[in-house]
């Protein structure tokens, strides 16, 4: 099925307090960044539009994509009340942790049972954030390890700088092509 037109999405990023949530929505919206921490209470709703045109270029299919870009406070306790709410209706989830912290890792798989009791199985991207600290830091990850994880969750895996901007708009856009893949295939059917 070929989709043209206008498509809504909603994208929900979960993960523990401070690995860069907030700041990896600021990077792909704003292109900012800001050193400051500040916690997010609740949640946070951010837009970006993106236009997709087929391969061979023919402009008349495009496509717009309207993300509606959730960023969830990062806090366990509130996953089976608070953020079942927001999680429902998500179509593409964005895991996030921190480079230097590998409990936030360990985390995700907690935040992403959670996420798909609510939103169902829905395209993923793991990041590994701040890849600007590893030099920095020992770091406590293998490189397969974010990959493999990624894949038990049938998304794929990458490692990211929102400060530097390092594959911030590819994270964004390879969950933006998975959910459009997977809007043309239940469309299909």
């Amino acid at each position: 099925m070929e989709l043209t037109g206008v498509l809504k999405a909603k994208v929900c990023l979960i993960g523990e307090a401070a690995v860069g949530k907030t700041s990896l929505i600021r990077r792909y919206v704003e292109d900012s960044f800001d050193d400051r921490y500040i916690s997010t209470l609740g949640s946070k709703i951010s837009l970006k539009r993106v236009w997709l045109t087929p391969r061979g270029g023919d402009a008349s299919k495009r496509l717009e994509v309207q993300l509606s870009i959730w960023d969830l406070i990062g806090e366990r306790s509130y996953l089976d009340t608070l953020h079942q709410e927001y999680l429902r209706g998500a179509q593409g989830l964005i895991a996030v942790c921190d480079v230097t912290r590998y409990s936030t890792f360990e985390a995700l798989d907690e935040w992403l049972n959670a996420a798909f009791k609510v939103s169902g199985s829905v395209p993923i991207a793991l990041v590994v954030n701040k890849t600007d600290l590893k030099d920095r830091v020992i770091c406590l990850y293998d490189d397969h390890e974010p990959e493999e994880k990624a894949r038990r969750y049938g998304g794929f895996a990458m490692w990211a700088s929102a400060k530097s901007g390092e594959n911030v708009n590819p994270i964004f856009g390879n969950l933006t092509l998975a959910i459009v893949r997977k809007v043309a295939m239940v469309g299909a059917t």
